[in-house]
């Protein structure tokens, strides 16, 4: 009995070392499982955050690609190139695109159903591009083997037409850049993104200038805009690339200038990161620019003693014939318009009463403008609301202030018009949208301000490069 009974432990010891034993491997297995999976799983993250920077890189090179070939690109989009180059209608798939992403676009090549495209594989269809030359140097380029052949990463790349802006009888193109990995399209990363252009005109001379310094804030950037009439009306194209900026002194930019920055004295042009930045040239030395602040003189140097004295303007009022005015003053409510086109104003004080006052200049034809000089706004400010020119192109209206205390320019109307301050400090101000250009002592621009240059005021531009913004950039994981 005690021998059966020592076997009989010995028999229940080993099933429980077995058992052990068992669970010990079933947890082992189930370790070596969940490390397996932790490994998989790192290595597909880490996978996918490689192919998250190859489109990345892809990307930024196919952007770069267009704007080091730019000279040749915008020779496509000159107005008569253009209509010879493409069609444009609805939106619609180009025969000519892959199996995988496809987009409706607005622009065909001349004669055919084919979206006008660059790729690099075949999977997103067959390259369709007019054949391109330097815009300065009429150098022959071809857009897609130089595509094919460019060296864009890893990733695969393609570059569509979706639109195309028209602006002075040419246009802005805007494509759509697709980045997928690998060549299966049904796996890996894809990014589409979309890339803004704007003409840049070379020529012109001074938008804004700030003799004794120019500065802009965060977000108060400078395009420029061509203004063209149809016989009955203004129109204000597209916005381009083609805002000059200056001061003798120091220029400083927080924001981007869409054209050109020119200083007479040297290391001068400081761009504040981030977003201070010259689409354009930047000049700074002795001789880069010529321009000057007009001379001007006092009100009673224009006008002694021949004058016609004070008004109030209690009614609309119509001032048909320019000429020499003391202290003016506009009622609440009340519009004084000034209609002669080739004799200026002159005030010695213009003020305006709080609510809806204002000066307006009816319709100023074509080639003619109206010319105001004031020595004091009563307020010490121009503002949109009260210089009301919505409906004339801003050159056609010049505002010479000549008083010595520093002016402000804000007000929530646009204001259109050409503003010159040689004797005082300007500050744009405020949610403001300035159409024009303005010339003053200092040149200060801060807020939500925008200041927006009409290029008929310097020499006629001619089209030269094109501008490339890369816009809503989109990644996901397919």
């Amino acid at each position: 009995m005690k021998r059966f009974k020592k076997e009989s432990e010995y028999g229940y010891t080993l099933l429980g070392v077995l058992l052990l034993l068992s669970i010990g491997l079933i947890v082992s297995a189930g370790m070596i499982d969940t490390a397996g999976s932790n490994t998989k799983t790192r290595a597909l993250v880490k996978t996918r955050s490689e192919y998250y920077y190859q489109v990345e890189e892809t990307l930024n090179r196919t952007v770069a690609w267009l704007q080091q070939n730019s000279k040749y690109l915008v020779s496509a989009f000159r107005g008569s190139d253009f209509t010879t180059n493409f069609d444009l209608g609805s939106p619609s798939l180009g025969s000519n695109e892959g199996e995988h992403f496809g987009v409706p676009t607005m622009v065909k090549m001349k004669g055919t159903n084919n979206s006008v495209m660059l790729s690099n594989n075949a999977f997103f269809g067959e390259s369709a591009f007019p054949s391109l030359e330097h815009i300065d140097t009429s150098a022959a380029f071809d857009p897609i083997s130089s595509f094919e052949s460019a060296d864009l990463g890893e990733a695969n790349a393609r570059v569509i037409l979706v639109w195309a802006r028209e602006t002075d009888s040419n246009y802005e193109p805007i494509f759509r850049v697709d980045v997928v990995t690998g060549n299966n399209p049904d796996r890996g990363v894809h990014s589409f993104s979309f890339v803004y252009s704007t003409l840049v005109a070379s020529g012109g001379d001074m938008g804004f200038y700030g003799r004794d310094h120019f500065t802009t804030g965060t977000g108060n950037d400078c395009y420029s805009y061509q203004y063209v009439h149809d016989g009955s009306s203004w129109s204000r194209g597209a916005p381009r690339a083609n805002c000059p900026v200056g001061s003798d002194t120091s220029i400083f930019l927080k924001s981007k200038i869409n054209g050109n920055a020119k200083s007479l004295t040297d290391d001068s042009i400081t761009l504040s990161n981030p977003g201070g930045d010259v689409s354009g040239d930047m000049c700074d030395g002795a001789g880069c620019h010529g321009y000057a602040l007009p001379v001007v003189n006092t009100w009673n140097g224009y006008c002694g003693a021949s004058n016609n004295g004070d008004a109030s303007i209690s009614a609309n009022t119509t001032w048909s014939t320019g000429g020499c005015w003391r202290d003016v003053s506009i009622s609440n409510n009340k519009t004084l318009n000034l209609t002669d086109y080739e004799n200026p104003y002159y005030f010695r004080t213009l003020d305006f009463g709080p609510n809806n006052a204002k000066v307006a200049f009816g319709t100023i034809p074509v080639d003619k403008k109206v010319t105001i000089y004031v020595e004091d706004f009563g307020n010490d400010h121009i503002n949109g609301n009260e210089t009301y020119n919505p409906n004339n192109a801003p050159h056609q209206v010049e505002i010479y202030y000549i008083g010595a205390e520093d002016i402000k320019l804000n007000g929530n109307a646009d204001l259109n018009a050409m503003v010159y301050s040689p004797l005082a400090n300007v500050d744009v101000q405020g949610n403001f949208n300035f159409y024009g250009g303005i010339f003053a002592k200092t040149l200060d621009v801060s807020g939500s301000a925008r200041i927006n240059y009409d290029e008929a005021l310097g020499a006629v531009p001619v089209l030269s490069d094109l501008n490339f913004t890369l816009k809503k950039a989109s990644q996901r994981y397919r």
